[in-house]
């Protein structure tokens, strides 16, 4: 099993990033379950969401203290006792302008908040994130991804265009920069 633990400021979207990801591991056949976890909802407070993918039926209903992938929305949330938890050699994404490196950790950045920006006006990257998600892992394939878009926003279709395109922007960005190298986690 995979855990993963998608750490953000509230408006920043960690829980629809949990929701869509998850229904994209489904769509892949294999199993998910997304769940968050917020104290008082304020936009810019710390929230986190977790996500689970396996290839067998998931029993657990808990937080995620361990988790193999770490997605940080916000880099200013990066402190030790977050990047501490994440299992040794576990990935850690961040959105930032700035290439983190995090001795122990595959680490990689993108720069959501730049894509975010230019698409919706905001800094809301939890799509544009998956982006990033998709390149630099094998959790997901990138159609899965674009189904669970089209589904999470069904009925506006200017949502589902503008959240494509974030995720393609940030795709391509890490394949052209080469960012972030494929990373196998699920046939681990």
């Amino acid at each position: 099993m995979i855990e993963i633990k998608c750490a953000g400021r509230g408006g920043q979207g960690a829980v629809v990033f949990a929701e869509i990801l998850a229904k994209a591991v489904f769509y892949d056949k294999n199993y998910s379950q997304a769940m968050p976890i917020f104290g008082v909802e304020r936009r810019g407070a710390p929230s986190s969401s977790f996500i689970r993918i396996s290839k067998q039926p998931i029993s657990i209903r808990q937080q995620i203290y361990s988790p193999d992938v770490l997605v940080v929305l916000d880099p200013s949330l990066i402190n030790d006792a977050l990047v501490k938890c994440v299992k040794k050699n576990g990935v850690i994404i961040v959105n930032s302008t700035k290439q983190c490196m995090l001795t122990g950790y595959r680490t990689y950045c993108a720069d959501a908040s730049a894509v975010a920006l230019c698409i919706f006006g905001s800094n809301i990257v939890n799509t544009a994130m998956l982006g990033a998600v998709t390149h630099s892992t094998d959790l997901v394939s990138f159609s899965s991804l674009m189904k669970a878009v089209e589904e999470k926003f069904e009925g506006n279709q200017e949502l589902i265009e503008k959240n494509k395109k974030a995720i393609q922007e940030v795709y391509d960005s890490c394949q052209k920069n080469k960012c972030m190298p494929k990373t196998c986690l699920l046939g681990q």
